[in-house]
């Protein structure tokens, strides 16, 4: 599938795939019911890089983000925007977004700083309604 196609038909989250915390957090979601729409890709993959350099975003990005109708939500608000795309409780979790984003942005950054520390390098079998989710 061309990235034209997947930035029309999908709500791209991109994630550090060589970290544990962020893997894990993925598993999270994906055991939330996330909606169809969503697709997960590894920012490292041939296809992250492509879309990152299309949307020149940084590489040293130290974020989890989302690409949603040709737009670019990073940190916090990338976070909140793909709880919005979840069919649990945790949806709610996504009315965040109108903390202000100095303040969750900067609680983003402190997690961010300290990922690696939470959790090492980490790897389950996905089943295969879950191996759907990724591209």
């Amino acid at each position: 599938m061309e990235t034209k196609e997947l930035l029309n038909k999908y709500v791209l989250v991109f994630y550090d795939g060589t970290c544990g915390f962020c893997n894990q957090s993925i598993l999270f979601l994906l055991s939330k019911k996330p909606s169809n729409q969503l697709r997960f890709i590894a920012q490292q993959s041939d296809i992250g890089v492509q879309i990152r350099k299309q949307f020149q975003i940084n590489e040293q990005l130290d974020s989890i983000f989302l690409i949603e109708n040709q737009t670019v939500f990073t940190k916090a608000s990338g976070f909140l925007k793909i709880l919005s795309h979840v069919n649990s409780k945790w949806y709610y979790a996504s009315y965040l977004k109108y903390v202000p984003s100095c303040i969750s942005n900067s609680i983003y950054d402190l997690i961010a700083k300290y990922r690696h520390r939470f959790l090492s390098k980490s790897c389950r079998l996905l089943s295969s309604e879950e191996r759907e989710f990724f591209i």
